[in-house]
């Protein structure tokens, strides 16, 4: 199915084009009938954060309370950008990452709460899930450009300043200490669904239920109610990023991709994706995408549940599926590998709809 089939079901113009712009960043798409009453009225808007888009459509039967939601919704992202944002001196990150090798770093309530639960999916994911992964990040040319491969020695140096095994956390005084100079944390794996759920959060207190929001193609689909409310995703296909595996429908859970086409580099003509094995500081090589859909409930969060766990599982392979799926009832993964004159669709968990279990060869 190409992306154009896709935008051309029926849609209010205006997340037609919302969507169509996301697909620049974004790895899924959502399309939304929120409702079928005209009791209900909706809205949408669009920003640019986390160096990508975000979309909140919203629906609500009073005006004031969906334009007071939609505001919230924003800020909550903006709050969660401002305090992570790696790239910004400025922030409460890069704060963090230029002191606690030095001395304890005391971390706001929001930071704190986001390194509670990467460190959990540390624990989780047996060390795959890292946020100390920056180093690595950094010498493979993520943060600048390089023309060569890294030789093993300077893999082993960095490896040498990743594991958040080697920080120290002080849980009463939400301190944080580096125990190895060099040292450098990066929530890009974690912290848009962490934005996501607070922003849910926010539209939620306010008493708004119907709707999605979307960052950089990270999605959490609110409940549906009564009467209304329709979502369904289209995952991208790996080898013609122009075109959709198929669609598949989500209600009050989120819907994360990690890609190897998402992000990378080039070096000496081979492409590099940005998901390293902490492991092993290399780059993962046998896996195209995985999309995970996490519904909503007690374990974590599904928006930073969907996150962490999609580039958990595209480092660990499917065998590590299945061991989630007792954490998180209800889990679904899609995995597609394989080279691309063969390439192979593996499904986890029910309800993927029209995504197919087999593709023909791509070239």
């Amino acid at each position: 199915m190409k992306l154009k089939e896709f935008l051309n079901t029926p849609i209010r113009r205006m997340v037609a084009r919302n969507i169509a712009l996301s697909l620049v960043v974004g790895i899924c798409l959502l399309y939304v009938a929120l409702h079928d009453s005209r009791r209900m009225h909706s809205e949408t808007i669009m920003f640019s954060t986390m160096s990508t888009f975000g979309t909140v459509s919203l629906a609500h039967k009073e005006k004031m309370v969906l334009s007071n939601a939609l505001t919230a919704a924003h800020e909550a992202v903006r709050e969660v950008e401002k305090t992570c944002n790696i790239f910004d001196p400025e922030s409460e990150l890069s704060k963090l990452n230029a002191t606690a090798a030095d001395e304890s770093f005391a971390c706001g309530d929001l930071l704190w709460d986001v390194l509670t639960q990467a460190r959990a999916f540390y624990r989780d994911s047996g060390g795959l899930f890292d946020v100390t992964i920056d180093p690595l990040m950094k010498l493979w040319g993520f943060h600048s450009k390089r023309e060569t491969l890294p030789s093993a020695e300077e893999i082993a140096e960095a490896k040498r300043c990743t594991g958040l095994d080697k920080v120290v956390f002080d849980d009463e005084k939400h301190t944080v200490k580096f125990t190895v100079p060099g040292m450098s944390i990066n929530l890009g794996g974690i912290a848009k669904g962490y934005a996501l759920d607070r922003a849910a959060d926010a539209v939620r207190a306010l008493g708004v239920t119907t709707g999605w929001i979307e960052i950089g193609g990270n999605i959490l689909a609110l409940p549906k109610k009564s009467g209304g409310g329709k979502y369904a995703a289209g995952i991208r296909d790996p080898f013609r990023k122009d075109d959709l595996l198929g669609r598949t429908s989500l209600s009050d859970a989120a819907i994360s991709t990690s890609g190897n086409y998402e992000r990378y580099v080039l070096i000496d003509g081979r492409q590099y994706t940005h998901i390293i094995d902490p492991s092993t500081g290399l780059p993962v090589a046998d896996m195209d995408s995985v999309s995970v859909i996490v519904p909503a409930g007690k374990a974590a969060p599904p928006g930073v549940a969907s996150d962490a766990l999609s580039t958990s599982i595209f480092i660990a392979g499917p065998d590590a599926v299945a061991g989630w799926t007792k954490k998180f009832p209800g889990l679904r993964v899609l995995i597609v590998r394989g080279p691309a004159d063969k390439p192979e669709i593996l499904k986890f968990g029910r309800g993927w709809g029209e995504i197919p279990s087999e593709l023909p060869p791509r070239q």
